[in-house]
Order: structure tokens, then C-alpha cells, then sequence
């Protein structure tokens, strides 16, 4: 397959294999497609996914405010409802639970399975909140959803509030911290995705940039170059509170250099002649 792609053209050649790539970083992504586009939905509206009236919800609201009623200090009320989701939704990254890279569920969807990531845990915390009579709408980042009420925020907030709902939608804080967030954030998805998954995306990318001048040593070494870029953004990203950003900078920079090590031979291509007559 590999051999036939490299005989056409490069008009030709180059959108093929980026289209083949694309599909299959969204198909390890989301090998279910229909959620991409319910996540989607659910983001564009994320009030929607809040369900303060569900009637599976109705005896959690019953047992918080008997555990509320002598509570007034809102911190403490805070830290109260946040330890009752997380005794009872089990944390589970999406990819075990939807089998996909990332999905922001209903709430009924989360009390159902019993398990879910900090984006479940914050759409049931923001329920009981709206059910108990406050104000409460979700925020995020790049890496972790949780709750802002009227009494404070609390399923273990983050420093900048870069994502917010509104009942319009989601607003976006634009700035220079945004771009800080993504980098932590592109660092912490590399180390907690599933190898597996991120593997067979290199090796379709690595595929696509050989050409048809590319040797195979060069390959090689772009191979290893790559993989080992791929090891240290995976180490160097598990903790989301704690990134080594010069580790991921490493890793990063090591990726950069095997893309460059087979695109390099593209620049010199040409277009074929045929052998001049004696």
C-alpha cells in the first residue's frame, strides 16, 4: 500500500496520507463517532447535561440535606457534598467507560454506570447544587472540569478558569494563559492515554512521512526519534498538578526532529525525467 501511495504524484501523494491520518486519529480518538458529535452537542449547551429534577438524583438531595443541615460554613458545605460524589462515582477515564478520548455525559448517563472522570463528578455536584437551591454552573481547562456556586468552587478547582457555562453556551477566556494550559494539557493527555491507542497513531504517521527517496536507516533512526519523543511526553505529563514541562519540552523537540528527519527528503524531490538519449 505503502509503495503504491509513493509512485503518485505529490499533489497527489501528501493529501491522501494526511486524509488517512486524520481518520485514524479520530477513529483511535473516537472509535465510537456518534459520542464525538453528543460531545459536541453536550459542550456547545452544557446546561443541558445538568439535571437537577431527575428523579434518580432525588434521594442523593435527600441524604445531603440531612448531612447539610447543621453545616453552615459554605467551605465545609463545599467540602461535604464534594466527598459524597466521590465516594459514590468511582473515577474512570473516558476511554474506560466510553472506550473514547474525552465525552462530557448527562447526569443521568453517570448515575447509571456509577463511574465517570472529574467532568461526571462535576455534572452531578452541579445538580445536587442547583437541586439544594444554589447557584452552580460549570468550569474548566484544558485538563480538569469542576464546579463554580455562589458559595465558592470546589471538585477540586484549578487556578484559571479558561472555560466557563453560561445558559448561551461556553465562554472562553482568550489569553497567553491559554496557550500555557494547552501545552500542560497536550503533556498530561499523552501520559495518561492508553500507549496502545498512541502507538498505532506514530505508526501511521511515521508511515505517511516516508517517501518515495526516503531510506530506510533514515526511517529507522526517525522511527526511534519519535518513539523515545513519545516515552518522555508520556513520563513527563501523568500528573496533571505537577507536569516536568522540560521533559515534555525534551520529548517534544525529539518528535519535531523525526518528523524533520523524513520530510527532509520531500524538499528535494523531483519531478521524474527520462534518461536523455546518446
Amino acid at each position: 500500500m505503502l509503495a503504491k501511495l509513493n509512485v503518485l504524484p505529490r499533489r497527489y501523494r501528501w493529501p491522501i496520507k494526511w486524509v488517512v491520518v486524520g481518520l485514524t486519529y479520530f477513529l483511535v480518538c473516537y472509535p465510537y463517532p456518534r459520542l464525538f458529535f453528543r460531545n459536541a452537542e453536550h459542550w456547545r449547551n452544557p446546561d443541558s447535561v445538568l439535571e437537577p429534577d431527575a428523579a434518580a438524583l432525588q434521594p442523593w438531595v435527600a441524604e445531603l440535606r440531612v448531612a447539610l443541615a447543621d453545616q453552615h460554613d459554605p467551605p465545609q458545605m463545599l467540602k461535604t457534598v464534594e466527598r459524597y460524589v466521590n465516594q459514590r462515582i468511582r473515577y474512570a477515564f473516558d476511554w474506560e467507560t466510553w472506550g473514547v478520548m474525552d465525552y462530557l455525559p448527562t447526569l443521568d448517563e453517570v448515575l447509571a454506570l456509577g463511574r465517570e472522570d472529574c467532568d461526571g463528578r462535576a455534572v452531578v455536584a452541579a445538580s445536587l447544587m442547583r437541586k439544594l437551591g444554589y447557584k452552580a454552573d460549570l468550569v474548566s481547562d484544558f485538563m480538569h472540569v469542576w464546579v463554580k456556586t455562589d458559595q465558592g468552587e470546589f471538585m477540586n478547582p484549578r487556578p484559571f478558569k479558561d472555560f466557563v457555562a453560561t445558559a448561551q453556551g461556553v465562554k472562553v477566556n482568550w489569553g497567553w494563559r491559554l496557550l500555557a494550559d494547552f501545552s500542560d494539557a497536550l503533556g498530561y493527555g499523552v501520559g495518561v492515554f492508553p500507549m496502545v491507542r498512541q502507538a498505532i497513531i506514530l505508526v501511521v504517521v511515521w508511515l505517511a512521512l516516508i517517501g518515495p527517496r526516503t531510506r530506510w536507516p533514515t526511517a529507522a533512526i526517525a522511527g526511534l526519534l519519535l518513539t523515545d519523543g513519545l516515552l518522555l511526553m508520556h513520563a513527563s505529563g501523568r500528573n496533571a498538578y505537577a507536569p516536568i514541562r522540560w521533559l515534555q519540552w525534551v520529548g517534544f523537540a525529539q518528535i519535531v526532529a523525526g518528523v524533520t528527519v523524513l520530510a527532509w527528503p520531500w524538499s528535494r524531490e523531483h519531478p521524474y525525467r527520462a534518461p536523455e538519449q546518446a
